[in-house]
């Protein structure tokens, strides 16, 4: 039978300390308990953003810049 390799956090080992450190925080701000759904909801903002929480309604609203001044 063989050895059976020793379990290592594979986030921890993948991210930098400060990188860690700072999901630490988000989890202990959010009252999140494992490394994998820490991730899980980071990958979630990131990637989706505010525009997965919008309603629908509000999703396709241009982010265009407005123009000031007068009209004549």
């Amino acid at each position: 039978m063989s050895k059976r390799a020793p379990c290592r956090n594979e986030v921890k080992t993948r991210l930098a300390d400060e990188e860690y450190d700072a999901m630490q925080t988000f989890k202990a701000l959010h009252g999140i308990e494992s490394d994998s759904a820490a991730m899980q909801r980071i990958a979630r903002l990131f990637l989706l953003g505010v525009v997965g929480t919008l309603p629908g309604q509000l999703a396709g609203v241009s982010v265009g810049s407005a123009q000031m001044g007068t009209a004549y």
